[in-house]
């Protein structure tokens, strides 16, 4: 048996495309140990997960954040023992910590990361290249497996919540059980940067369309402070909306991510959370795009919703944009409300049937 530590700190999206295939290859290999190293609040998504994986904290925004931390938790992770540790993040503060516990017996692999072909994706018209790149879950599953890991036996599975300690989450939203018949759709608006976002005025437009068909709850995901506050405004103006922002550990989002019948995002961290629990994503993209690798896991490339009129597209891997070459982020306003209601109520509905259907046989 061996002992493999693989770390991934941040960011929320990352790391939930990470887990589903840590989780593969923990089964896949049932005779070695993993331990997942990320940051204290991350580790709350780690949930049902295989018998051997367990996770470690390292606290980056207070006691390891600066040098002389990191270097004492790095010396302390030397003496845990790991015959190998995994980078699936690639940073300075990760290649300090391979460094360190490196200098020895220990083994270390770290993530690939295809920066030229980015590269070719971000050059401004008409030398752009909009040829797809390696997903995420593929680099990381490359990294995995030229540590001498098995690969995962068959496709890589979303993760069943199916323990009682997050019933009680389910059970203080009666509507998930849809007991008026409606079908709960998830809707999260924002992401890190406004580059990634779609306008807020529009996307309540979605919500009231959504809300204003009868036919759908609408649960809005979102953080604390601002976030929160826009959202509550929202679902006091709806009748079937209600926000769960800043409400719940990121547990209970998941549970009840999972028993949504679609969920509407940008590129962010709610669609890849939405999709490791095995839930339909639709998502919204602007500035960024789907070719950069970064789609949620399993999701279905028309279910990415973008506009092909601006050939500056995509400006960002990660949706940081020194300057808009149009000035006011058009892309960020180039699909219509109604377009993206009708998409994602259609997904719902499909996925609602095809689990009615499934549970019938």
């Amino acid at each position: 048996m061996a002992k493999f530590l693989i770390a991934r700190l941040s960011a929320i999206g990352d790391v939930a495309m990470a887990i589903p295939s840590i989780y593969a290859i923990a089964r896949a290999n049932p005779e070695h140990q993993f331990t997942v190293l990320t940051q204290p609040f991350l580790t709350t998504i780690i949930v049902e997960p295989p018998r051997n994986l367990e996770a470690m904290a390292i606290d980056i925004k207070r006691e390891e954040r600066r040098l002389p931390g990191l270097f004492r938790y790095a010396i302390r992770l030397r003496g845990e023992g790991f015959d190998g540790f995994i980078d699936l993040h690639d940073v300075l503060r990760t290649k300090i910590l391979r460094g360190i516990v490196g200098f020895g017996k220990t083994r270390v692999w770290h993530l690939r990361k295809p920066r030229a072909m980015r590269g070719k994706l971000l050059a401004p018209p008409p030398t752009k290249e909009l040829t797809p790149l390696p997903s995420m879950q593929e680099l990381y599953i490359d990294t995995l497996v030229r540590a001498g890991l098995h690969p995962p036996l068959g496709l890589i599975e979303s993760i069943k919540i199916e323990s009682p300690r997050y019933w009680r989450a389910l059970a203080s939203y009666p509507e998930l059980t849809k007991p008026q018949g409606l079908i709960p759709i998830g809707v999260a608006p924002f992401a890190s940067t406004d580059s990634k976002t779609y306008d807020l005025g529009l996307m309540e437009q979605v919500v009231a369309k959504l809300n204003d068909s009868g036919q759908y709850y609408v649960f809005l995901f979102g953080g604390r402070g601002k976030e929160a506050d826009t959202l509550c405004q929202w679902a006091e103006r709806y009748p079937r909306v209600k926000s769960l922002a800043g409400q719940l550990e990121l547990a209970d989002e998941l549970a009840i991510m999972s028993r949504l019948g679609a969920m509407l995002s940008m590129d962010s961290a709610n669609a890849h959370l939405a999709a490791m629990v095995g839930t339909r994503v639709v998502s919204v993209w602007c500035g960024t795009h789907p070719y950069a690798g970064f789609m949620a896991m399993g999701q279905k490339f028309e279910d990415c919703l973008q506009t092909s009129e601006l050939d500056c597209r995509p400006c960002s891997i990660f949706g940081k944009v020194k300057r808009c070459l149009h000035g006011d982020m058009p892309c960020r306003r180039a699909i219509t409300p109604e377009y993206i209601a009708d998409r994602v109520a259609a997904a719902a509905q499909e996925e609602t049937n095809k689990r009615q259907h499934q549970t019938i046989k």
